[in-house]
């Protein structure tokens, strides 16, 4: 509101102000008297925002401008990430969160034996395993004083082989989409392909994606006992391993009744 000094309580009645919210929204008043509550307007989405009133009379004009970080607290939040990676290679990992946030978030990342966290402020990193073995993963989400988390194992290889899996459609009808059930479902697949192809439980991984029709990957890892020099050769046996079982049909296609 502007001041003059020949009207030391401003000249409310003759001045119209313009208030731009920052959000497309402008709103111009008129005769507006002092008041105790203020203007209130109300953001739809999480953001920053920058605010520009401007005041106009027969004195002349003037402006102010503030800016306003629009936040809102966050209900859950999701680390997807691979379960198998490949060593020395960059790995994606994404933080999803719920409801969705719009550049007001702050992102803590804690690798395995990490004395300081990679801190972003966007929910993808790309980062490369050193080495081979369990390596686990924490994502801290901060949202205000709002701080969530989400951990996951992921294991990582010198070299490993995949196959996409397909259900039938019947599976659909009981897929509720949580990681519980992806996880139950999981095993139960890297049992009955363990059985069907001889090869060991702990060299089978199988991972479930989120989402309808339901698909998994199947990740064959190597001989842990095979030493290095034998490589070349475990290679080629994961290749007769994906090649036998992409090769019998009826294995990828699972119905759970």
């Amino acid at each position: 509101m502007l001041c003059h000094p020949m009207y030391p309580q401003g000249e409310s009645p003759s001045t119209s102000i313009q208030l731009d919210f920052g959000d497309g929204i402008k709103i111009t008043y008129s005769n507006l008297s002092r008041t105790d509550d203020g203007i209130k307007h109300i953001y739809r989405m999480t953001g920053i925002y920058r605010v520009i009133a401007t005041a106009e009379n027969s004195l002349g004009s003037d402006s102010s401008t503030l800016f306003l970080h629009i936040t809102s607290p966050v209900d859950r939040v999701y680390l997807s990430a691979p379960i198998v990676a490949i060593r020395e290679k960059a790995t994606n990992l994404t933080a999803v969160v719920w409801p969705s946030h719009t550049r007001t978030l702050t992102f803590f990342w804690w690798f395995e034996n990490s004395s300081e966290p990679i801190i972003t402020l966007d929910g993808s990193i790309s980062h490369m395993f050193l080495r081979e073995g369990k390596n686990r993963v924490t994502v801290q989400v901060a949202s205000g004083s709002t701080v969530l988390e989400d951990s996951k194992v992921i294991t990582v290889k010198e070299f490993f082989r995949s196959l996409l899996l397909s259900f039938s459609p019947a599976l659909d009808e009981h897929n509720p989409d949580i990681p519980e059930w992806r996880e139950d479902i999981s095993r139960v697949v890297r049992r009955a392909l363990s059985q069907i192809s001889g090869v060991p439980e702990n060299q089978l991984m199988v991972s479930l994606y989120p989402g309808l029709p339901t698909t998994a990957e199947l990740f064959i890892l190597p001989d842990e006992q095979m030493s290095s020099e034998h490589k070349k050769r475990s290679e080629d046996a994961l290749d007769t391993v994906r090649a036998m079982i992409f090769g019998n049909a009826f294995i990828l296609t699972f119905v759970f009744l």
